[in-house]
């Protein structure tokens, strides 16, 4: 008997009933649910369930959003790994307490060891990144928070003046336990997003980026990529592959003036309503067909 395909998420789950739709259209039995969802009794031999179903009755689990739930995760993944049941992103497969979104700092090494193009990265505590980073990137440059939502914790000190404000802001944060890294600053005018399902790169758009007004005049684009640039394609599978995610949105930058593509993060949670809007594409259309071909694989 064919088994069914779990997509869950922390909070609520509304977002999620799109895939239910597109799975009926599909022939596919899709169950969404929240990780509230999740329960066992230890009596016996422990079985996990989800709405009350036996999570044996899936052979496919999503993992949309994690959110504050890592409890949760931890033990749908550890379960799930001992029953054989397939899990995406495949990051999951090599521990049952990853944490997705990775934290910058990891997200980094990561990729840097993979060879993939990123902005010069400084990686330490805040007080010698304020002291040494204009020394080597010179001003501008950026500092980014590299736990929180992707893309808000960012900042770009424009003067030694702007950095000590900063820093005075910033240490506090410090004290919670925040960690920092500072970037070198990439003239770059537009922001593409290329969305990877599976290793491919289907759809891509381009947004103008934050800092933009600072060194160009070229016109902002919000629009589709079709087709997409053929090195924004390889790069963006190649920094989804070398952090095992199978769905992605790799952000990438290029140089103004050289042309040199640089991958900015890799958000494994993306959201796709613009990649919707602009390209027309069905992204969970696409997400639920990738999910059903994983149950082919040994």
């Amino acid at each position: 008997m064919e088994k069914k395909i779990l997509i869950i998420a922390g909070g609520g789950i509304k977002h999620l009933d799109p895939f239910k739709r597109e799975g009926e259209k599909l022939g596919l039995e899709v169950i969404t649910a929240s990780f509230s969802d999740l329960s066992y009794r230890a009596e016996g031999e422990l079985k996990l369930t989800v709405k009350g179903e036996a999570l044996e009755e899936f052979d496919v689990i999503y993992i949309r959003l994690v959110g504050k739930r890592l409890e949760d995760v931890s033990l749908l993944v550890n379960y799930a790994k001992e029953k054989g049941i397939k899990i995406v992103d495949k990051v999951y497969e090599k521990s049952h307490i990853i944490r997705l979104p990775i934290a910058k700092a990891l997200e980094v090494k990561l990729l840097s060891q993979a060879g993939v193009s990123l902005p010069r990265t400084f990686f330490a505590k805040l007080s010698e990144i304020v002291q040494k980073a204009p020394d080597i990137y010179g001003f501008p440059f950026v500092i980014k928070g590299t736990t929180g939502k992707q893309g808000h914790a960012v900042w770009s000190p424009r003067s030694k003046e702007e950095l000590d404000v900063l820093y005075e802001e910033l240490k506090e944060k410090e004290k919670e336990g925040k960690r920092f890294l500072a970037q070198e600053f990439i003239k770059a005018s537009q922001r593409n997003r290329v969305f990877v399902i599976g290793g491919v790169a289907i759809a891509a758009i381009t947004r103008p980026t934050r800092w933009r007004k600072r060194f160009s005049k070229r016109p902002a684009l919000r629009e589709a990529l079709s087709p997409i640039p053929e090195e924004d394609s390889t790069l963006a599978v190649m920094a989804a592959n070398a952090l095992d995610i199978d769905i992605a949105g790799v952000d990438i930058i290029h140089n103004e003036a050289t042309g040199k593509a640089y991958v900015l993060e890799v958000n494994s949670a993306p959201r796709w309503e613009s990649i919707e809007k602009d390209t027309g594409l069905n992204i969970e259309r696409e997400i639920l067909k990738f999910l059903d071909s994983k149950r082919d694989e040994k």
